[in-house]
């Protein structure tokens, strides 16, 4: 039993395709890549994490309910655009954010960086930001002790904590380091 990380699915968004550059022709392509990815890679047995905005659902809360409960996710941290959903509601945990420790690292999970307590020290675990920035928010930002799981930097298929962590195990101080890919091409080598 393993536990994953991810966020900002945005599944039924069309725009997100543009605004993010993900390599889809459809909303439909893009939502059965990312559902099929993630049953190549999570388990039944295995817990999800899912760092905010599941779907495009201002509403009501019933798209990330329904998407949600596709991918089996057990802890949803609400992202901006999950607001339609009462968390009262949701036959699932959601949390506007959470601890979580791992190999000696404790994370901080959150949807949006800029949430983060003042007083927080440690690692951080958030999405929001995408691939949009890369030079200030990389799928890992070492120095800073930020990891950033929006799905583009994952190649739309959630991470492991214990995969996780051995990157984070492998990085040189200063590191940083753009997307999953990447950094499982840098350490490698080393």
């Amino acid at each position: 039993m393993s536990r994953y990380v991810i966020s900002d699915h945005h599944f039924g968004h069309s725009r997100i395709i543009q605004y993010t550059d993900r390599p889809f022709s459809s909303v439909g392509e893009m939502n059965q890549t990312l559902l099929n990815r993630h049953y190549e890679t999570v388990e039944d047995s295995d817990t999800l994490i899912h760092l905010g905005d599941v779907a495009m659902d201002m509403r009501d809360g019933a798209e990330t309910i329904e998407y949600f409960e596709r991918l089996g996710g057990d802890l949803l941290l609400r992202g901006n655009h999950d607001i339609g959903l009462e968390a009262e509601a949701a036959p699932f945990p959601v949390l506007q954010a959470c601890t979580i420790e791992h190999n000696e690292r404790k994370f901080y999970c959150t949807h949006r960086p800029q949430d983060v307590p003042d007083e927080w020290d440690g690692w951080v675990i958030h999405g929001h930001e995408h691939n949009n920035h890369p030079d200030e928010f990389p799928f890992v930002a070492y120095d800073s002790q930020r990891v950033n799981v929006s799905c583009e930097l994952l190649n739309y298929r959630p991470i492991a904590l214990e995969t996780l962590s051995g990157i984070l195990d492998a990085c040189p101080d200063g590191s940083r380091i753009r997307d999953v890919d990447t950094a499982r091409a840098q350490l490698s080598d080393d």
